[in-house]
């Protein structure tokens, strides 16, 4: 009986969704940070298109190419490994998402060196096109990363990318209103519009996604109890929810009812805003489980 009852425990991950940790324990912190920093990094960068703030444009190149760039660096270890990464775009995500990051610094230098030593208006119009798409795929592949990471079925939804990179152009919403207390350059009524309106479209997003998760397959309810009511729970409700969400919510109404709000409130709405777009992607990541070996049907 007593080796009977070991077996099963010893073998319960062959029935039952086993949590990945490849992508979040351990070294994968380092990935979760460089996902994260691809997502605010570009969608700082396309917010700063929009509002002609050749700050933002820096300071969102300089997340992606530097800190971004750093992160994945350690993570693989070696620079042979880095390199290798890059040479299978044809069948890896995180290929393709490697080579638009590298494409994004090349295009975002270029396009910042021109804005600050005057080139001609058309050349630099056309590398903030090519940049900003650039921008817009380093935000969005991470999504399509875990899209295509197999037997994950609570990663496995096509709204997933859709939500990183709004939530990526969420926090750079939120860096253009923090740096609009700093410069009249800025529009801070128009930055404090956007990150309301993509703060609602977050929470639209984020309680689809976990409702088909839920609903998708037993393992993909499991990672939503998990995330929700398992361990890591605290940190989905405090930090995604309460900072990420209920926090700049409320900035954003008492600002719309007693206007413009002082530089420290609306500065601490911003970075609980990048603390809760962080979480959240612990969150999806640490919640990831892969579909068990035999199903109990089979048994």
């Amino acid at each position: 009986m007593q080796v009977s009852r070991q077996w099963m425990v010893t073998h319960e991950w062959m029935v039952k969704g086993n949590r990945q940790t490849e992508w979040i324990d351990n070294r994968g912190i380092l990935l979760w940070l460089a996902f994260y920093a691809g997502g605010l990094g570009g969608g700082l960068y396309l917010v700063s298109l929009f509002f002609d703030n050749l700050w933002g444009m820096a300071i969102g190149w300089f997340i992606v190419a530097v800190l971004k760039g750093a992160f994945h660096f350690i993570y693989l270890g070696k620079p042979s490994r880095f390199w290798r990464l890059m040479m299978h775009p044809q069948t890896s995500w995180l290929s393709r998402g490697l080579l638009f990051a590298v494409g994004f610094a090349g295009l975002g230098f270029i396009q910042i060196m021109l804005s600050i030593f005057i080139g001609p208006p058309q050349i630099v119009l056309i590398f903030k096109i090519l940049a900003g798409i650039m921008a817009l795929c380093v935000a969005t592949y991470t999504g399509f990363v875990l899209n295509n990471v197999k037997g994950v079925p609570y990663w496995d939804l096509p709204l997933l990318p859709l939500l990183f990179v709004a939530c990526g152009i969420l926090g750079g919403f939120g860096l253009t209103v923090a740096l609009a207390t700093f410069t009249a350059s800025v529009n801070l009524a128009a930055a404090e519009m956007g990150s309301r309106i993509l703060l609602i479209i977050n929470v639209a997003l984020l309680g689809v996604y976990l409702i088909i998760a839920s609903r998708k397959e037993a393992v993909g309810k499991q990672s939503v109890l998990y995330q929700i009511k398992g361990n890591i729970s605290p940190i989905f409700w405090v930090c995604v929810v309460a900072l990420g969400i209920v926090i700049p919510a409320l900035i954003a109404v008492s600002s719309l009812f007693s206007g413009e709000q002082t530089a420290a409130v609306l500065i601490g709405g911003v970075a609980c805003e990048i603390i809760g777009g962080a979480m959240l992607r612990y969150c999806v990541l640490k919640s990831g489980m892969y579909n068990p070996v035999i199903s109990r049907a089979d048994g």
